[in-house]
């Protein structure tokens, strides 16, 4: 900065001699002063202040105290070092700028490092009226508190200032304070403000309208719109922060919310469901930037603010399966990942395959499996993983996990609720089974174990277990060299998945012929039934009775009165009359 020299003002702190009115009104808007030499140089880090004595004691109590002890040292002080300022050179400057009368905005983006610094300065009511640290309180109190979004910007300008922001001034604690209380408000005066339209009817044009003007004139916006902007927070503030609104009572559903947008932000593809992002070349490459340790305390810490394990709980599948496979590449406490294992084994019937693909080689798997040749190999995908996984989803009962109000109960029917779950579970086991057997190092001994974990009545249809063996089998014998010759892994690898390929669009033929012959079948039996076996017999007897009568010849006596006629024989024609004899007299 440039520095003009002076030598008519002499500095005392005991003395009452201050810059002229005329030059204090003169140089308010100019930083710094030109023509007046400076007397004092403050450094603050890297940088140097060339300035003056007089406005400083004015206002900071910390820089008269240091002016005060050179003089009654006889030392005239000419340099000061103030490294601890929070907020560094940048919150100084501001500090320096109000004490020499020069206007200092303060807002959202700088009141957190004002308040830090006028603390550390020492800038109260003590030393001066309307000092900078009052200025800055009533900006907290009046702009800052009452507004969601404001308050959470000034809480990620404060990261940088810790711990002064947290222990000397408080306002980390007051801002997640007040960010807890006015989400929950809001919580409630939507819940509230939801009931009363219900109550109210009101035209589909007019609530569209309405709920554009509250989205336009809200100044704190709605629960997603802070949920996003706390995702920009270090993992210590977002900690204090969540937990804070989870004991306020926040709902569930918007904890999830924030969870997910958090990690996001914070682990790159996590969300992606692809089991090649946590393959061994994608590990080291986090591991030699550094990023295995942030990724490992990430990944606890989210879980760790999980809502609580329920078969009903809010988290989805997908979110789960992510943070499970990337807990085992950053090599996870155990804890964690064991808290992960049974939250997908209680909500197991909303997973698919790729959810329980775990890629083998992450800390903590046992996957190595003995080779032909006697050598341990490690297989493709962690399997100990799932068997844990599936392990605590039959496990449920035994843990007090299932109850009636959850739809479980004993297998009285075939289409009960918990049979229903465990169909589809056995359709989600044969599916992953029917991957891993095309890996070649995969064991025996494993594959059976997987097969074997599910009861015998979880499976209504067989197909899936027979086609998974036969893929196995195949792996295997092309795997020991029978009729493979010299085939190296990664081409027996894709020979197994073409026949897998053209063994489900076989499957897909057979099932559509079933399907043709299923509905021959209900049309013959609706053939059957218009026109029954009884139907055809009564039929056939009515026409061998009229073909009967209709053939029965004519009696060789005329009709005798004293005769009974039977009662449906024909009479006699006039025909028959003339050509019989007459009778002799």
């Amino acid at each position: 900065m440039g520095v003009a020299t002076v030598t008519e003002l002499k500095q005392s702190i005991s003395g009452k001699r201050t810059f002229r009115p005329s030059l204090i009104t003169r140089h308010a808007n100019e930083w710094p002063p030109t023509d007046v030499s400076s007397d004092l140089t403050v450094e603050v880090g890297t940088s140097s202040f060339a300035l003056h004595k007089f406005p400083l004691v004015s206002r900071s109590g910390k820089i008269r105290r240091l002016v005060a002890e050179s003089a009654n040292k006889d030392a005239k002080l000419a340099r000061l070092s103030l490294h601890g300022v929070p907020g560094g050179a940048a919150a100084f400057e501001l500090a320096a700028k109000f004490c020499y009368g020069v206007h200092v905005e303060i807002n959202v983006s700088n009141v957190a490092a004002l308040r830090c610094a006028a603390h550390y300065l020492q800038m109260s009511e003590d030393f001066s009226d309307k000092n900078l640290e009052l200025r800055a309180e009533t900006f907290l109190r009046d702009a800052v508190l009452p507004s969601i979004g404001s308050s959470v910007a000034v809480l990620r300008s404060c990261e940088p200032l810790l711990p002064a922001a947290d222990q000397d001034v408080n306002l980390v604690a007051r801002l997640v304070a007040a960010i807890a209380s006015n989400v929950c408000k809001e919580q409630l005066t939507s819940g509230l403000s939801s009931k009363l339209d219900q109550l109210k009817p009101m035209a589909f044009e007019q609530q569209q309208q309405q709920q554009q003007l509250e989205c336009c004139t809200s100044p704190v916006g709605n629960g997603e719109w802070w949920g996003k902007s706390v995702a920009g927070l270090g993992l210590e503030l977002f900690q204090r922060l969540l937990s804070a609104v989870k004991a306020k009572g926040l709902k569930q559903e918007t904890v999830t919310r924030i969870l997910i947008n958090y990690a996001q932000n914070s682990l790159h593809g996590l969300m992606a469901r692809d089991v090649a992002v946590h393959h061994g070349a994608a590990k080291c490459a986090d591991a030699e930037g550094g990023g295995v340790k942030r990724q490992r305390a990430v990944v606890e810490a989210i879980v760790g603010l999980l809502p609580a394990q329920s078969r009903k709980s809010p988290v989805p599948m997908a979110f789960l399966s992510g943070l499970l496979k990337t807990a085992m590449a950053a090599s996870a406490s155990s804890i964690c990942r064991a808290d992960l294992e049974k939250r997908i084994g209680m909500q197991l019937d909303q997973a698919i395959l790729e959810d329980i693909l775990v890629a083998a080689g992450s800390a903590g798997s046992s996957v190595s499996v003995s080779a032909g040749c006697g050598r341990e190999v490690a297989g493709l995908y962690d399997t100990d993983v799932v068997a844990r996984i599936f392990a605590v989803f039959l496990n449920l009962d035994d843990d007090g996990g299932a109850s009636e109000e959850d739809g479980f109960d004993q297998y009285d029917s075939p289409r009960s609720p918990k049979q229903s779950l465990l169909v589809k579970a056995a359709k989600l086991l044969d599916s992953y089974l029917a991957e891993v057997a095309l890996d070649s190092n995969l064991a025996p001994s494993k594959f059976i174990s997987l097969a074997e974990l599910l009861p015998d009545h979880a499976r209504v249809v067989t197909d899936g277990i027979y086609r998974a063996v036969d893929i196995f089998l195949k792996g295997l014998r092309s795997g020991s060299g029978v009729g493979s010759g010299a085939m190296s892994p990664r081409d027996n690898y894709a020979s197994v998945r073409r026949e897998n390929r053209e063994l489900k669009l076989e499957v897909a033929r057979m099932r559509m012929r079933l399907t043709d012959l299923e509905k021959d079948h209900v049309s013959m039996k609706r053939e059957l039934v218009r026109v029954g076996p009884a139907n055809r017999l009564l039929r056939g007897f009515t026409r061998s009775l009229s073909r009967l009568f209709r053939m029965r010849p004519a009696p060789s006596r005329g009709c005798s009165s004293s005769a009974p006629r039977p009662p449906q024989t024909p009479r006699c024609s006039s025909s028959d009359a003339d050509a019989t004899p007459s009778p002799k007299k």
